[in-house]
This record gives structure tokens, C-alpha cells and sequence, in this order.
């Protein structure tokens, strides 16, 4: 009973921790496949775009989670700042390794091996639209280390209150 309860527990906090990269995400990455249909005229959203935009959101928010439990997560405890700006370019980094590999995916499928599936990546992916799709989510990975470093200066409580309102007070 004791490792069903602790396992539980584990497991509940694991998704609280996860639930706000794993929104955010979800819906920064559905909106750069909504951006990338409509720049490359493929009006084709299919739920396989769809899916692959999810279990993104999914990869990335487990990652944040777990570079956050890393020391490497903290190297400018004193400077917000900084702190911000090395936060998002660690998220960025593997938020961009997912894209890549997304666009490999497909390619190596089609090709049968690694190296031919790079090869047509270098001639066939539009490496404009993908540099534009990177500092996207670069700015959306800023301002979501921005959000959650002023969350845990105030504290939650104050941010839920300036977001939603002062909670109900009981009435003597």
C-alpha cells in the first residue's frame, strides 16, 4: 500500500510539474504547423501533423521537467536575467532537436537510411522556413521562462491572483 501511495504521489506530482510546458507547447507547436501548412501552401492537416505536434509537446514538456531537476538548469542563481535567457536557450535547443528529427523522420522513412535521408534534407527542407520556425520558438520559449521565473519570484499565489482575481474570502 505504501509503494501504490508513494508511487501515486510521484506520479501526480510529475504531471503537475508538466502540465504547463506540455500546454504551452501544445499549443506553440500546433500553431507553427498551422504556420508552415499555410507558408508552404500544403493546406493538408492531417491528424499524423497533429499527433506529431502533440507528442512534441509531450517530449519537450518531459524534457523541461527534467533539465529543471539538473544543476546545469541553475548556473545564474543571483541573475534573473541571465538565468532567463540560458533556461530558454537549453529549451530551445532540444525544442529544435525535436523539429529536426521530425523532418527526418519522414525523409528517412522515404529514403531507407540515414545518410541519404540527411542528404535529402540538406536539398529539399526550406531552410529559410526552418530558421524562421527557430527564432518562433525561441521567442515563445522566452516568454515562457519569463512567465516562470516571475511565478516563482512572486509566488503562485500572487500570480494566480493577479491572472484570475483575489480568491473567495470567508465571511466571519
Amino acid at each position: 500500500m505504501v509503494q501504490k501511495r508513494g508511487f501515486r504521489e510521484i506520479l501526480l506530482r510529475e504531471l503537475k510539474e508538466a502540465l504547463p510546458p506540455f500546454l504551452f507547447f501544445l499549443v506553440l507547436f500546433h500553431l507553427i504547423g498551422l504556420t508552415k501548412a499555410v507558408t508552404l501552401a500544403d493546406y493538408d492537416l492531417t491528424a499524423l501533423r497533429a499527433t506529431a505536434s502533440t507528442a512534441g509537446a509531450l517530449i519537450v514538456a518531459k524534457t523541461i521537467v527534467l533539465v529543471e531537476a539538473l544543476p546545469i538548469a541553475f548556473l545564474f542563481p543571483g541573475r534573473q536575467i541571465l538565468q532567463i535567457l540560458w533556461k530558454a536557450c537549453l529549451f530551445t535547443a532540444v525544442a529544435l532537436l525535436f523539429r529536426f528529427v521530425e523532418e527526418l523522420i519522414p525523409l528517412l522513412h522515404r529514403t531507407g537510411s540515414l545518410p541519404a535521408a540527411l542528404k535529402a534534407m540538406g536539398s529539399e527542407m526550406s531552410w529559410p522556413l526552418f530558421a524562421v520556425i527557430a527564432l518562433w520558438i525561441f521567442a515563445g520559449v522566452m516568454l515562457y521562462c519569463l512567465v516562470v521565473e516571475l511565478a516563482r519570484a512572486a509566488g503562485r499565489q500572487k500570480v494566480r491572483e493577479l491572472f484570475l482575481g483575489p480568491g473567495r474570502r470567508s465571511r466571519p
